[in-house]
């Protein structure tokens, strides 16, 4: 049967194919995405694709108060109690993790450690076995807990699970976009391949109950590389994250459906690999008095309380636009503070630069952190620190701002307090904007 090429058009964005281009895909809306992609067909006009042995057998109806399906035995720990306090209680069997960071964040240091608690395969798509040997002898680990498959083929992986006597309770495939499965139009590392490899992963997990964890990388944008699709096939989506040049790393999910997403995983990088760190060793404050241009404030992250600092530059501008950097602060959320500040305190920001940051690298998306992040910069602007109250007790801001100058109370507000309290400090409670005007 002859062959002949043909050509199809796949959004990067969102993964759906045209059969034209387009400037702009109409699914996603994102623009000049779509790139064309050859594929291969038959005399009969028909794609080829990877051959799956069709369901003969009738899907049966299952109930979960009989089969067990809903039992903590399906759920195993991972003995690193900050990742399992990420997932709810711990790896679901059957459960496919998407694990995605900046380069060089820890993300395959976090995994050796995880494979090293509990043992597993690990498809090394990136390194040699050689290699992570290497890393697994730096952190001290039992080499017999590694079982190391160099590949990228999906299909290699799927035929290996299926006919092995071994049995394995976790899967590590590092990373996604370097799988490719055989049939399947495009290149390794096309939305295509991307697709139809975390497709065919899927499968295995439900079919074998094994836990996958697939490891994705992530753009100049900070979304994960590929279709978005990829986000929603799995069931959990987690993101680590931290400033290269500190030591902390945050790990949180965005997706979970066995779990809250509100809980956060904290990690210090160290010689030895990443460490657990406990909410009582979680230093982000630095020393001493009230600060010029500083500000603290207390996060909640699920049940976790957090101490951590804001810091604000204002210096001149001598350019035509001023500079607006934010780092660990939403940037649109830290322009419409800036905005309130012009507003409502008076402070001429249209002719100055702005540098705002959180301690640590911590990324904050709890709104409470508005407060502080408004009263760093009016300190900086003014050159003056805030004065300490009684018995020289440091002010904690937290509130969210509203566009028309009120600060509100945000979520566990009472918990926040109580913490506050019991660490010796104050928190600050003002209802309008205005009010920082009499405090410094």
């Amino acid at each position: 049967m002859s062959k002949k090429k043909e050509s199809i058009f796949v959004c990067g964005g969102c993964g759906n194919e045209f059969s034209k281009w387009s400037g702009q895909c109409s699914y996603c809306g994102e623009w000049n995405l779509i790139k064309e992609v050859s594929i291969n067909t038959n005399s009969y006009g028909s794609r080829s694709s990877t051959s799956r042995k069709s369901l003969t057998n009738k899907n049966k109806v299952v109930n979960l108060g009989n089969s067990g399906d809903g039992a903590m035995s399906e759920i195993f720990s991972s003995n690193i109690r900050e990742f399992d306090r990420v997932l709810g209680k711990g790896i679901v069997r059957g459960g496919v993790v998407l694990f995605s960071g900046e380069p060089g964040i820890g993300k395959s240091t976090l995994l050796t450690e995880l494979v090293g608690k509990i043992g597993g395969l690990y498809v090394a798509g990136e390194e040699s076995s050689s290699q992570i040997g290497l890393r697994v002898k730096r952190l001290g680990l039992d080499l017999n807990k590694f079982n190391i498959l160099n590949t990228n083929s999906v299909d290699e992986v799927c035929s290996y699970i299926e006919t092995t006597n071994e049995i394995y309770e976790l899967l590590v495939v590092d990373s996604i976009q370097v799988m490719f499965s055989d049939g399947v139009p495009g290149m390794i590392g096309s939305p295509s391949q991307i697709r139809e490899s975390t497709f065919r992963l899927v499968e295995l997990a439900k079919k074998k109950k094994i836990a996958v964890i697939i490891v994705g990388h992530v753009t100049k944008g900070g979304d994960i590389a590929g279709p978005k699709l990829l986000e929603h096939m799995v069931d959990t989506v987690l993101y680590f994250e931290g400033e290269k040049l500190s030591e902390l790393r945050i790990l949180r999910a965005t997706k979970n459906r066995f779990g809250s997403t509100e809980e956060i995983g904290v990690f210090r990088m160290e010689e030895r690999g990443l460490v657990e760190v406990h909410s009582d060793d979680i230093d982000l404050v630095g020393g001493g008095g009230e600060k010029v241009g500083s500000a603290l404030t207390l996060l909640v992250e699920g049940g976790r309380p957090i101490l951590t600092e804001i810091q604000a530059l204002v210096v001149e501008s001598f350019a035509p636009v001023p500079k607006r950097t934010f780092v660990g602060v939403d940037y649109n959320r830290g322009q419409m503070i800036l905005a309130i500040a012009q507003k409502y305190l008076g402070i001429p920001l249209y002719k100055y630069d702005v540098f705002v940051q959180s301690a640590g690298g911590l990324k904050v998306v709890d709104t409470g952190v508005d407060l502080a992040v408004l009263a760093a910069v009016f300190s900086s602007y003014k050159n003056k620190a805030y004065s300490e109250t009684g018995e020289k007790k440091k002010k904690v801001w937290v509130g969210e701002l509203s566009l028309l100058g009120e600060v509100r109370g945000v979520r566990n507000m009472r918990k926040r307090k109580n913490e506050t309290e019991s660490l010796g400090r104050v928190l600050m409670e003002l209802k309008d904007v205005s009010d920082l005007k009499k405090m410094i």
